[in-house]
């Protein structure tokens, strides 16, 4: 079918929050993007996002011993339970509480989840769907505070977790005659992790004032074998923590990463990989790799310790993303956002090639030479700037004699003549992309200007002044017709053949006119097409939501016979 569209790929950030995990060969590594999870294969060099959704952010993931199945829980609490080799959901299932961590046993068996200051176990659903995949086995109580941390022994049998409340608990899977829950106390900060030694006779704890215990069992006691602090001046604390095997990794406040050998907590390494704080960090099963996720500037890093280097290494945009554009082979997709970088991702693999940062201000608006190694963007901080996509530089930079801040750009088909609309001066400016001398000032606009296209020769512009000009840019006669239309533009786009173009308004309507006679077309009514209900926490009602609703992109297919139009 023409509109059987399935979900491919997400580009545009590898990393917001949440934990991340390595698969059993240590060759995929699965991150939380958002409401989806995305799976970066290091072996082939390519990542995919699985089919699925939660309602908010995923908060915490956690995939079963023989990797099929992975569990997946929003900020909310509300799960989906996903098979990963088939990518279709088994189940949704609602834990009710915020979930601050998730763990299977390694025998598959079940589920750890916390729950406030509880702990629940679940029994781990099957492969299959069924009436109720999830039955809760047993609810340890006992904290007083929020758990953090869980954590399970080898043998399935024990868990240890760890609490706000500066406490670590032992706890046992099934019950044991004569024995009784252990609480470890001497934190004197919110434990971040705590894990069992290879002989479940050690326990090994981690708090956020840079304390690193081990415990041991003396004459049935668990008593403290050995402690280590963290010594790091200006009140850096521990965000993270993971520990696998003969290795502990602690991820610190400053960006910094520092790796212990265990048990005898000797500092192996030291590595500043972030300029914010590390967020996430994680031990492949095979103790090869490293992976850190950092939150603030979304961030995603695997690193081999042994020869110490990356593996992978993508950061997504750190603020809101603003723009986009696809090249004309569709094999890249560039990106601008807030942060004011210019991102170029294979639309093939997923991943980044090329950041540039030249621009000191947001980027409003990205476009691709006809040719395809050229790329131009437009930005807040009053420059137009063309990037070489050969040699990676940015080689062109084309200003105004008046500070103004640019809102769109783009170019002829012969790529020689560049154009950008303003959004303070309500202007266009024509440069040559080959000298970057400035050619000409357009003025006519009475508000900024939202989109501009070069077709038949001709620049087309669309303003908030409730007007589409086509100006004669190589002649220099200035503007040759006006259009007016009954509410603001927001977006404009010409067909293939270069015979009609769209323009999309404040009013929700989508007019099309003939290129030539400035004839109307027809008109597309979208108010009620944009009306998608009220979220559950806005504040806007959905009548007031639905006056106040446009399209705000445009963009025709290939023949020119179906348009797509985006809020």
């Amino acid at each position: 079918m023409k509109f059987s569209y399935q979900f491919s790929n997400l580009c545009g950030t590898v990393y917001k929050a949440g934990n991340l995990l390595f698969s059993g060969d240590s060759t995929k590594l699965y991150s939380p993007v958002g409401n989806r999870v995305s799976i970066f294969d290091m072996k082939g060099s390519k990542t995919v996002t699985l089919p699925f959704e939660t309602r908010k952010d995923v908060a915490v993931i956690t995939i079963s011993p023989c990797g099929s199945l992975l569990l997946a829980i929003d900020v909310e609490g509300k799960g989906v339970l996903v098979n990963t080799r088939k990518r279709v959901i088994l189940a949704r299932h609602s834990f009710k509480h915020p979930v601050k961590a998730a763990v299977y046993s390694p025998d598959g068996t079940h589920i750890a989840v916390s729950q406030g200051k509880h702990v629940q176990l679940w029994a781990a659903p099957s492969a299959s769907k069924e009436f109720t995949p999830f039955t809760l086995v047993r609810t340890y109580p006992g904290q007083y505070d929020e758990v953090s941390t869980i954590s399970w022994s080898e043998c399935s049998q024990y868990l240890v977790c760890g609490s706000v409340d500066m406490t670590v608990k032992v706890l046992s899977r099934e019950p044991i005659e004569g024995w009784t829950p252990t609480t470890l106390t001497g934190h004197k900060r919110a434990v971040i992790g705590a894990w069992f030694g290879p002989d479940s006779e050690t326990v090994f704890s981690v708090s956020a004032d840079g304390g690193i215990f081990k415990w041991g069992k003396v004459d049935t006691k668990w008593r403290i074998a050995e402690k280590k602090f963290v010594g790091q001046p200006g009140g850096v604390s521990i965000a993270c923590a993971d520990l696998r095997g003969a290795l502990l990794v602690v991820g610190l406040s400053n960006g910094q990463f520092i790796m212990y050998d265990v048990p005898e907590c000797d500092q192996i390494h030291t590595l500043s990989i972030s300029q914010r704080e590390i967020s996430a960090v994680t031990i492949s099963p095979s103790g090869e790799l490293l992976s850190f996720g950092c939150q603030g500037h979304g961030q995603l890093l695997v690193w081999e310790w042994r020869s110490e280097s990356y593996v992978l290494k993508q950061q997504g945009h750190s603020a809101l993303m603003r723009c986009l554009s696809h090249s004309p082979d569709s094999l890249s997709i560039a990106t601008g956002g807030d942060d004011g970088k210019v991102k170029v991702w294979s639309s093939e693999t997923g991943f980044c090639y090329v950041t540039f940062n030249e621009h000191t201000a947001a980027v409003s608006d990205v476009h691709f030479k006809t040719s395809g190694n050229v790329l131009l963007s437009a930005s807040l901080d009053g420059t137009v700037r063309a990037f070489d996509l050969y040699r990676y530089r940015n080689f062109r930079t084309m200003t105004c004699p008046t500070p103004v801040q640019y809102s769109c750009v783009t170019c002829d088909q012969s790529g020689e003549v560049v154009a950008a609309g303003t959004t303070d001066t309500f202007q266009i400016c024509t440069w040559s992309l080959q000298t970057g001398r400035l050619l000409e000032m357009l003025s006519g606009h009475g508000g900024p200007v939202t989109s501009c296209v070069f077709a038949e020769g001709m620049l087309i512009s669309c303003s908030w002044d409730k007007s589409v000009r086509v100006w004669d840019t190589f002649q220099c006669k200035g503007t040759t017709d006006t259009l007016t239309l009954s509410s603001d533009c927001t977006a404009l786009a010409v067909a293939p053949d270069q015979g009609s173009v769209a323009v999309a308004t404040l009013n929700s309507e989508i007019t099309f006119y003939l290129l030539k006679t400035g004839v109307t077309m027809g008109t597309i009514e979208g108010r009620d097409d944009l009306w998608a209900g009220r979220s559950v926490d806005e504040q806007i009602s959905a009548k007031s939501q639905k006056r106040n609703r446009c399209f705000t992109s445009l963009s025709y297919n290939s023949d020119g016979s179906l348009i797509l139009a985006g809020e």
